[in-house]
Protein backbone atom coordinates (compact mmCIF):
# COMPACT_ATOMS: atom_id res chain seq x y z
CA UNK A 1 0.00 0.00 0.00
CA UNK A 2 1.63 3.79 -1.15
CA UNK A 3 1.27 6.59 0.94
CA UNK A 4 0.67 9.94 0.07
CA UNK A 5 2.36 12.76 1.89
CA UNK A 6 0.48 16.08 1.29
CA UNK A 7 2.68 19.06 2.22
CA UNK A 8 1.53 22.25 2.85
CA UNK A 9 2.42 24.35 -0.56
CA UNK A 10 1.72 27.96 0.47
CA UNK A 11 5.83 29.14 2.06
CA UNK A 12 7.95 27.58 3.77
CA UNK A 13 10.23 24.67 3.97
CA UNK A 14 8.58 22.85 1.06
CA UNK A 15 11.13 21.51 -0.75
CA UNK A 16 13.72 19.86 1.78
CA UNK A 17 10.45 18.21 3.26
CA UNK A 18 9.60 16.69 -0.62
CA UNK A 19 13.56 15.65 -1.07
CA UNK A 20 13.78 13.53 2.01
CA UNK A 21 10.20 11.91 1.29
CA UNK A 22 11.49 10.72 -1.91
CA UNK A 23 14.52 9.27 -0.92
CA UNK A 24 12.24 7.12 1.69
CA UNK A 25 10.45 6.06 -1.72
CA UNK A 26 7.45 8.16 -0.55
CA UNK A 27 5.04 10.08 -3.28
CA UNK A 28 4.65 13.48 -2.16
CA UNK A 29 2.02 16.14 -3.25
CA UNK A 30 1.78 20.09 -2.20
CA UNK A 31 -0.99 20.81 -0.92
CA UNK A 32 -2.78 24.35 -1.63
CA UNK A 33 -7.00 24.00 -1.73
CA UNK A 34 -9.62 21.34 0.19
CA UNK A 35 -9.56 19.36 -3.17
CA UNK A 36 -5.68 18.70 -2.86
CA UNK A 37 -5.96 17.52 0.60
CA UNK A 38 -8.13 15.20 -0.48
CA UNK A 39 -5.89 13.22 -2.56
CA UNK A 40 -3.36 13.14 0.54
CA UNK A 41 -2.89 10.28 3.31
CA UNK A 42 -1.44 12.29 5.98
CA UNK A 43 -0.41 16.18 5.78
CA UNK A 44 3.39 17.85 6.69
CA UNK A 45 2.57 21.19 8.03
CA UNK A 46 6.12 22.58 7.42
CA UNK A 47 8.11 25.25 8.70
CA UNK A 48 7.98 28.82 7.59
CA UNK A 49 6.22 32.24 8.72
CA UNK A 50 3.43 31.01 10.37
CA UNK A 51 1.44 34.11 9.92
CA UNK A 52 2.01 34.60 6.24
CA UNK A 53 0.67 30.39 5.89
CA UNK A 54 -2.45 31.45 8.11
CA UNK A 55 -3.73 34.34 5.54
CA UNK A 56 -2.81 31.68 2.48
CA UNK A 57 -5.40 29.02 4.98
CA UNK A 58 -7.45 31.67 5.70
CA UNK A 59 -7.43 32.74 2.16
CA UNK A 60 -8.27 29.42 0.66
CA UNK A 61 -11.00 28.26 2.74
CA UNK A 62 -8.45 25.43 4.05
CA UNK A 63 -8.65 25.93 8.14
CA UNK A 64 -12.11 23.54 8.32
CA UNK A 65 -10.35 21.07 5.68
CA UNK A 66 -7.36 21.01 7.35
CA UNK A 67 -9.13 20.20 10.42
CA UNK A 68 -11.60 17.77 9.36
CA UNK A 69 -8.81 16.22 7.75
CA UNK A 70 -6.80 15.41 11.35
CA UNK A 71 -9.60 13.56 12.32
CA UNK A 72 -8.80 10.89 10.40
CA UNK A 73 -5.07 10.90 9.52
CA UNK A 74 -2.07 11.99 10.30
CA UNK A 75 -0.67 15.42 10.48
CA UNK A 76 2.60 16.94 11.08
CA UNK A 77 3.66 20.16 12.02
CA UNK A 78 7.24 21.67 12.03
CA UNK A 79 8.38 24.73 13.88
CA UNK A 80 5.87 27.11 12.28
CA UNK A 81 3.37 23.93 11.12
CA UNK A 82 3.42 23.32 15.80
CA UNK A 83 2.38 26.91 15.71
CA UNK A 84 -0.49 26.22 13.28
CA UNK A 85 -1.32 23.24 15.26
CA UNK A 86 -1.20 24.56 18.65
CA UNK A 87 -4.81 24.92 20.65
CA UNK A 88 -2.35 27.93 21.98
CA UNK A 89 -0.18 30.54 20.50
CA UNK A 90 1.75 33.16 22.49
CA UNK A 91 4.53 35.81 21.92
CA UNK A 92 2.25 37.37 20.45
CA UNK A 93 -1.03 35.23 20.18
CA UNK A 94 -2.49 34.75 16.86
CA UNK A 95 -5.14 32.47 15.55
CA UNK A 96 -4.43 28.44 15.53
CA UNK A 97 -5.93 25.60 13.42
CA UNK A 98 -6.02 23.53 17.24
CA UNK A 99 -5.35 20.40 16.21
CA UNK A 100 -3.78 19.41 19.35
CA UNK A 101 -3.86 20.57 23.02
CA UNK A 102 -0.17 21.91 22.97
CA UNK A 103 0.82 26.10 24.08
CA UNK A 104 3.52 27.36 21.13
CA UNK A 105 5.40 30.39 22.19
CA UNK A 106 6.88 31.95 19.24
CA UNK A 107 10.49 32.91 18.63
CA UNK A 108 11.18 31.47 21.92
CA UNK A 109 14.90 30.61 20.85
CA UNK A 110 15.30 33.92 19.98
CA UNK A 111 15.79 36.16 16.72
CA UNK A 112 16.87 34.77 13.04
CA UNK A 113 20.33 36.09 14.06
CA UNK A 114 20.47 33.49 17.45
CA UNK A 115 19.53 30.29 15.22
CA UNK A 116 21.70 27.22 16.04
CA UNK A 117 21.47 23.46 15.55
CA UNK A 118 21.17 21.10 18.07
CA UNK A 119 21.62 17.34 18.62
CA UNK A 120 18.27 15.78 20.01
CA UNK A 121 17.31 12.50 21.80
CA UNK A 122 14.07 11.69 20.63
CA UNK A 123 12.01 8.54 22.45
CA UNK A 124 11.15 5.90 19.96
CA UNK A 125 14.80 6.81 17.58
CA UNK A 126 18.21 5.18 18.80
CA UNK A 127 20.39 8.21 17.10
CA UNK A 128 20.32 11.57 18.14
CA UNK A 129 18.68 13.23 15.52
CA UNK A 130 19.92 16.95 14.44
CA UNK A 131 17.08 19.85 14.48
CA UNK A 132 17.37 23.24 13.42
CA UNK A 133 16.44 26.27 15.84
CA UNK A 134 15.83 28.83 13.64
CA UNK A 135 12.87 31.41 15.46
CA UNK A 136 11.51 27.97 16.85
CA UNK A 137 8.94 27.45 19.36
CA UNK A 138 8.74 26.45 22.64
CA UNK A 139 5.89 23.62 22.81
CA UNK A 140 4.10 22.63 25.99
CA UNK A 141 1.26 19.69 26.67
CA UNK A 142 -2.13 21.33 27.95
CA UNK A 143 -4.69 19.28 29.20
CA UNK A 144 -6.83 17.20 26.91
CA UNK A 145 -9.69 18.37 25.42
CA UNK A 146 -12.74 16.75 23.19
CA UNK A 147 -11.98 13.57 23.64
CA UNK A 148 -8.42 13.64 22.41
CA UNK A 149 -5.28 11.97 23.80
CA UNK A 150 -2.99 14.16 25.87
CA UNK A 151 0.04 15.61 24.24
CA UNK A 152 3.39 13.91 24.96
CA UNK A 153 6.48 15.35 24.94
CA UNK A 154 9.36 12.97 23.39
CA UNK A 155 11.72 15.11 23.28
CA UNK A 156 13.49 18.39 25.13
CA UNK A 157 16.11 20.95 24.62
CA UNK A 158 17.60 22.67 27.94
CA UNK A 159 14.84 20.75 29.80
CA UNK A 160 12.22 22.54 26.86
CA UNK A 161 9.62 20.78 25.23
CA UNK A 162 10.98 20.99 21.45
CA UNK A 163 9.09 17.13 19.68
Amino acid sequence: MSCRVGILGYQGCIEPHEAIFAKLGATTMRVRSPDELCQADRLIIPGGESTTMLRFITRFGMKRAIQDFALRCPVWGICAGAILAAREVHNPSQESLSLIDISAHRNFYGSQAQSFAAALELQGIASPVEAQFIRAPRLAPLEATRGRPAAEVLGSLAGQPVF
